[in-house]
């Protein structure tokens, strides 16, 4: 697709949430997107603070939640990676497939900027897309030091420059794995397809969040 300007958003989507989702929304009108990629993860490259659901489960969900969103798209290309799944080599994946004359942005929670700079081959991260980041709780409470090494001041000011105007939806996985676990109503905070398919296939009952 040439020309094409490609928004990506990754993440375990454990369960996938409004908190995911509407923020999707607003990037895909506000950078003027063509397709958004929605990218569950494979299995973790780090030991996670909890054993996520099956990826089979995760990628049904994901589906689930974009059947009905025009232009969304579920993509899974980490989830039969065999390697780890290292964000540089979806993104490489997706610059193969759409070519050089494609716009990739990728979609990161403004709560993780301060961790970029530890991400395998950032720079190249740097190279293949624009890093846009979503509202998340938390903000940029935390420094940003390490991106600034790599990106320097000019480059932290148009990552921050990019962030996506839209309402802080204060939702988190551990939330709603929690209030699954305590047999609590999650309504409202995931689309009531994805509740449906937890609760079908007793996901979360026992959870240690």
């Amino acid at each position: 697709m040439i020309g094409a300007r490609i928004g990506i958003l990754g993440g375990t989507f454990d369960p996938i949430h409004l908190g995911h989702i509407i923020p999707a929304e607003y990037a895909f009108n506000h950078l003027r997107l063509d397709r958004l990629l929605v990218v569950p993860s494979g299995p973790p490259i780090h030991r996670p603070r909890h054993a996520p659901a099956a990826a089979e489960h995760r990628l049904a969900m994901c589906r689930l939640a974009c059947a009905a969103l025009p232009s969304f798209e579920v993509s899974d290309v980490e989830v039969v990676r065999a390697e780890p799944s290292y964000t540089v080599l979806t993104l490489e994946h997706f610059r193969r497939a759409f070519g050089t004359a494609a716009e990739l942005f990728l979609l990161v929670g403004e709560d993780n900027l301060a961790l970029l700079h530890t991400w395998h081959r950032m720079r190249d991260v740097l190279k293949l897309c624009s890093v846009v980041p979503l509202r998340r709780p938390g903000g940029f409470s935390r420094r940003l030091d390490g991106l600034r090494e790599i990106v320097g001041d000019d480059g932290i000011g148009e990552i921050l420059g990019r962030l996506v105007p839209g309402p802080l939806v204060a939702i988190s996985g551990t939330e709603v794995r929690r209030l699954v676990s305590e047999g609590k109503s999650i309504k409202g905070l995931v689309p009531e397809s994805v509740a449906e398919y937890i609760t079908s296939h007793g996901l979360y009952r026992r959870c240690d969040l």
